[in-house]
């Protein structure tokens, strides 16, 4: 992208990967519109009203590894809002036990393997068996490698099932064996042959945070970021539109056409910056189709949950729950639970779905058994099911496959906020 001549660009998609282009196209003095099919912008940062209260549809923390979002925090004036969770720890609940996870780690690789906590949950030998990790050759890590291979192979079955399955699983919903180890971090694989294993990358990987904890969030949730990167993009002078479907991308006579639901519009460039199924859609390029997960935000009046049984939240492995992780919001985050009335708390449970699938049914009996309390019906105040698509999309090879087309977000194979604004250039 280059800030000379002047020219209009058209963003496809209103989420932060979207709006993050237009404030730094409008900056630069392009004329800029945004087409967003949906009719509130913020894609996976945006609120969801539940019981009077708005709480955060998708994302509700980010992680803090480059202090790439921080910096965005500031810059959109947002500094003041920048909170660090409180220290529980997150659970892991098992069909035969359930154990809070290590206070250090880095996506549930262990960074001490013979730390008493981490001793407790792999026992003696399974610690002894992950730190072969500090000694096998890494030579023959190859950049398709997925996490399950690796992770199996160097710190043991262990490790892998009790520690990363959970965490990796609940943050990108899908087994190991089926996540590349380069979609978790850029060049991933790289760093784990250069510095010589699993928990070395990871240590690396953990350093690039700020201090302390390992995610933050915001007062009044992570949707507000979203809030302020456009209203700084409309400052600059991009115009924003919403429920405006881009059904067809025509390229010719070095321009851009855009058929949508509004009319046509034509275009110098163009910015993708839509999930990736509908990106490949847009191009006539294949795709698998779209993974689908489902994220359900439930209110709760439920004073027996003021003691914080299961910390933050669980991380479930197979065989326990239809959810696959639940997030005690108001555990989690002081501002929030200062904000709601007395024995009131906010759950967030997450789900992998198929295109319709109403698990908001199970939400009560899932919490009921994560955390082990018995919650009623009659207690949930507000519920609210929001799906997402194509939550671990994978790295494609070009962001630019034709002049004048560029792909951003997870349009481009990122995926979490905090990779997705480090590779934007927003100053």
């Amino acid at each position: 992208m280059t800030s000379e001549p002047v020219m209009h660009w058209v963003v496809i998609g209103g989420g932060i990967a979207g709006l993050l282009a237009a404030r730094r196209l409008a900056g630069q003095g392009h004329q800029v519109t945004v087409l967003e099919a949906d009719h509130a912008l913020g894609g996976r940062l945006r609120h969801v009203e539940v019981a009077g209260h708005l709480l955060d549809a998708g994302a509700e923390s980010f992680a803090t590894r480059g202090g790439s979002v921080q910096r965005l925090c500031e810059e959109v004036g947002l500094a003041d809002a920048i909170v660090s969770p409180t220290g529980s720890p997150a659970w892991v609940i098992a069909p035969d036990r359930a154990y809070p996870l290590p206070a250090t780690g880095w996506l549930g690789i262990p960074l001490n393997p013979c730390a008493r906590d981490v001793r407790r949950v792999l026992g003696p030998w399974g610690s002894l068996r992950a730190c072969l990790d500090l000694v096998l050759p890494t030579r023959g890590i190859g950049d398709d490698v997925t996490v399950g291979e690796v992770a199996s192979a160097r710190l043991g079955r262990r490790a892998t099932e009790r520690l990363l399955a959970p965490v990796m699983s609940g943050v990108y919903s899908r087994p190991l064996e089926d996540l590349p180890l380069n979609a978790i971090a850029p060049a991933l694989a790289a760093d784990v042959r250069v510095r010589g294993g699993l928990m070395r990358a990871a240590r690396s990987r953990r350093s690039l945070g700020a201090p302390g904890a390992a995610v933050r969030g915001l007062v009044g949730g992570v949707a507000g970021l979203a809030t302020a990167v456009a209203a700084q993009a409309v400052q600059r002078g991009a115009v924003l539109r919403t429920g405006v479907e881009v059904v067809g991308l025509h390229a010719g006579g070095g321009r851009w056409r855009l058929e949508t639901s509004a009319g046509q519009i034509d275009a110098d460039a163009v910015v993708v910056a839509v999930p990736r199924h509908r990106a490949a859609a847009l191009m006539d390029a294949p795709t698998d189709e779209a993974r689908r997960v489902a994220i359900v935000v439930v209110v709760v009046d439920a004073p027996e949950l003021d003691a914080a049984p299961r910390g933050t939240g669980v991380l479930v492995r197979p065989g326990v729950t239809r959810a696959k992780a639940l997030t005690h919001a108001t555990a989690k985050w002081s501002w929030l639970a200062s904000s709601l009335p007395a024995g009131r708390h906010v759950l967030r449970l997450s789900y992998a779905v198929t295109p319709g699938e109403q698990v908001h049914r199970h939400a009560v009996a899932d919490a009921s058994r994560l955390l082990g309390v018995g919650l009623r019906e009659e207690q949930v105040v507000g519920i609210a099911q929001v799906e997402w698509p194509d939550a671990s999309p994978v790295a494609v090879a070009d962001t630019q496959p034709l002049p004048g087309l560029h792909l951003v977000g997870s349009a481009a194979g990122l995926s979490g906020l905090a990779a997705i604004v480090a590779a934007a250039d927003f100053s």
